[in-house]
């Protein structure tokens, strides 16, 4: 089996206005993918999905486009899975953490579907439940408004809620407050500030959400400062989270080594594709520290891949700290032959073999003429 095409899809979604999010890193209304095929000799495809947002990760649907047909895909043609080396993507190009996933995603994808099993049997196995408890993410909005979101989420069967905070500290106490009122005591709570925060304002802030009995604040300094979310660390008595400082490899040593985070957010996007991320997880799991899984608000082949990745790390306790693998829930739009599917504040990991996804070229291409039309 020897791949003979790589296609790309630039693909456009408008998020459901009433669940977009705003938050310390800007507003996401709108998501860009870059949805990509790979094909084989056989009649197989496989499919990935960079979720790309420049501020995010310094990636965009052109520069994804670019690097993967001008550089990955010379790589990949007429070779066989076997044949394909993963590293030779970092020896070409630095970062690129989204668009490197996609690729190693579509890999995964055509070796399940060739062996008839689901990528996380090919990752070791499953190591948590296949129903998968998530939480519901809401951003910068009225107290009101996200109490009135947090107590329909809660009615679904979510169990655990995430609230965006930083731009404006008494306005963020008073979201919280609000949440916590509607969804009550039981319900787990966490705050993300998205680096917002100085180390000062975060070890001045984070003791005034006491009364609301948080589970963890994630990402409360800005990415770059390691040393200063070790600091916030030493200095409260919250559990901290690191995500947008941890997309690499090298960051996540970093992490461990300066003892800076209590959790660590990953997903194979953010890292690099799923092979990082259980890396990363491993890592982790040596030192210690437990993992979760965040989110770039994925499309169903994103999302797919991070169910994958759940199932098959054990250092991800899904029942103690529900995970970010959620983004269909903000969209309209979906794969018409098995989307993910959610049910009662879970995700279900898809069994097909592969990622799961039953996708067709000319779904994408009607997708691809909806994003033109919509600008």
């Amino acid at each position: 089996m020897k791949i003979t095409a790589v296609h790309t899809f630039p693909v456009t979604l408008p998020v459901r206005p009433e669940y977009f999010i705003a938050s310390s890193a800007g507003t996401h209304a709108v998501s860009r993918y870059v949805v990509l095929a790979i094909e084989t000799d056989d009649g197989t495809t496989g499919w990935g999905e960079a979720s790309v947002v420049p501020l995010w990760s310094g990636e965009s649907q052109g520069g994804a486009i670019a690097l993967i047909q001008d550089y990955f895909a010379p790589l990949l043609l007429h070779r066989s899975l076997d044949e394909v080396d993963l590293g030779e993507l970092d020896r070409i190009a630095v970062d690129n953490h989204f668009t490197k996933a996609a690729v190693e995603m579509a890999l995964w994808d055509l070796k399940g579907r060739h062996c008839g099993k689901p990528v996380y049997e090919l990752l070791g196995g499953a190591r948590n439940p296949l129903q998968i408890p998530i939480k519901f993410s809401i951003g910068l909005r009225s107290p009101e408004e996200a109490a009135a979101i947090a107590a329909e989420k809660v009615r679904q069967g979510f169990t655990a809620i995430k609230i965006k905070v930083g731009p404006n500290p008494e306005e963020d106490l008073r979201r919280v407050a609000a949440v916590r009122e509607a969804i009550g005591p039981a319900t787990k709570l966490n705050v993300d500030v998205n680096g917002g925060w100085s180390v000062d304002q975060a070890i001045r802030e984070i003791p005034r959400y006491a009364p609301f009995h948080l589970e963890y604040v994630e990402q409360p300094t800005p990415r770059w400062d390691i040393d200063g979310l070790a600091r916030v660390r030493t200095a409260v008595n919250v559990p901290i989270m690191a995500d947008e400082t941890v997309f690499s490899v090298w960051q996540a040593e970093q992490v461990i080594a300066k003892k800076a985070a209590d959790l660590i957010s990953i997903y194979p996007g953010k890292n690099g594709g799923l092979l990082k991320a259980q890396q990363i997880c491993r890592m982790a799991e040596e030192a210690g520290i437990r993992c979760h899984l965040g989110s770039n608000l994925e499309w169903d082949i994103g999302t797919a891949a991070m169910c994958h990745l759940a199932a098959a790390c054990s250092n991800v306790p899904v029942t103690d700290f529900p995970v970010d693998i959620l983004g269909p829930l903000y969209y309209a739009v979906h794969p018409k032959k098995n989307p993910v599917e959610f049910q009662n504040g879970r995700v279900l990991v898809p069994q097909g073999p592969g990622l799961g996804m039953d996708l067709d070229r000319d779904e994408i291409e009607a997708l691809l003429k909806q994003s033109h039309a919509a600008g």
